[in-house]
């Protein structure tokens, strides 16, 4: 893998034009069949473990330098620079990271809502990941299926695995790239710390903690700015973006999961149970419980 010059992304098109570089990069190293894939047993899905997080769509990580190092229920894997690691859907997980023969930093993709968000990652006090800027393009059907597939794929012993996930990995990359050059720089584009937010906001989601306040911590501004900033740019106060986000998931969890009206709660960042139940009535028209029962 060649060493990229790692710039300092502040647009929306900085971060597609370097992403495409990447992803030309990474198809051909995935055509020569020189990319290791990290992929874990997608054994303990859907659970809430001891600081772990889990997502309800598959997430992809490409390793640009220095190293990740994920925690998962039944296993351990490090990824190193030139390396993919994909995560799949309801895979608790925890990542710390390093750097190693260069900062660390890296490119993450999922597919959520009919889009394909991405974003970059440095390294943050603790060794955690921070997310530094994240875009999105318009997702085609059958990408969350690919990586989906891809995961099932790794678990397999046929001789056609290795190929299989070759070619799984390149159809995945080269549907991004094409969406991505049919997309235009926004004429009037978000300011960066609101695309930062929203992106804090996916990724910390389940934690309870997450308040305009912390976002504007990590954001290095006030949070009286944040919010005049995030408001005047999407027409919804940070802390009302933040609880519409938690019930979308909480929803998601109950359509998707088994866990239970407190568990759900907890997933979804939710201190309180009942307060879970209150506001979730006053948004769906049902109680949680209600709702799951509509599925059936």
């Amino acid at each position: 893998m060649p060493n990229f010059s790692l710039p300092a992304l502040t647009t929306e098109a900085e971060l597609h034009a370097f992403t495409q570089e990447v992803l030309r990069t990474w198809i051909r190293n995935v055509e020569a069949g020189s990319v290791p894939v990290r992929i874990p047993r997608p054994r303990g899905l859907l659970r809430l473990l001891p600081k772990m997080q889990f997502h309800l769509h598959a997430e992809l990580f490409l390793q640009i330098s220095g190293k990740t190092f994920f925690d998962f229920p039944e296993e351990k894997i490090r990824v190193g620079p030139g390396e993919i690691c994909i995560v799949p859907r309801g895979m608790p997980h925890r990542e710390r990271v390093r750097a190693w023969r260069g900062p660390f930093y890296n490119l993450v993709f999922t597919c959520y809502s009919g889009q394909i968000t991405f974003h970059t990652a440095i390294e943050a006090p603790r060794d955690q990941p921070q997310s530094l800027l994240g875009t999105q393009v318009p997702a085609t059907p059958c990408m969350a299926a690919l990586l989906e597939e891809a995961c099932e794929l790794s678990q397999s012993r046929s001789e056609a695995r290795d190929s299989g996930l070759r070619g799984l990995l390149i159809a995945y990359f080269s549907l991004i790239l094409a969406e991505m050059q049919g997309w235009t720089a926004p004429s009037n584009p978000e300011p960066f710390k609101v695309i930062h937010a929203r992106q804090l906001v996916a990724e910390q989601l389940s934690d309870p903690e997450l308040s305009v306040a912390q976002l504007a911590r990590q954001i290095q501004c006030s949070a009286d700015y944040l919010s005049q900033v995030f408001r005047k740019a999407t027409g919804m106060p940070l802390s009302a973006y933040i609880n519409e986000n938690r019930l979308l998931r909480s929803r998601e969890l109950l359509e998707l999961s088994t866990l239970n009206i407190a568990e759900v709660s907890q997933a979804a960042g939710f201190r309180d149970p009942s307060y879970f139940t209150r506001i979730f009535h006053r948004w769906q028209g049902m109680t949680p419980l209600g709702y799951r029962r509509t599925l059936s």
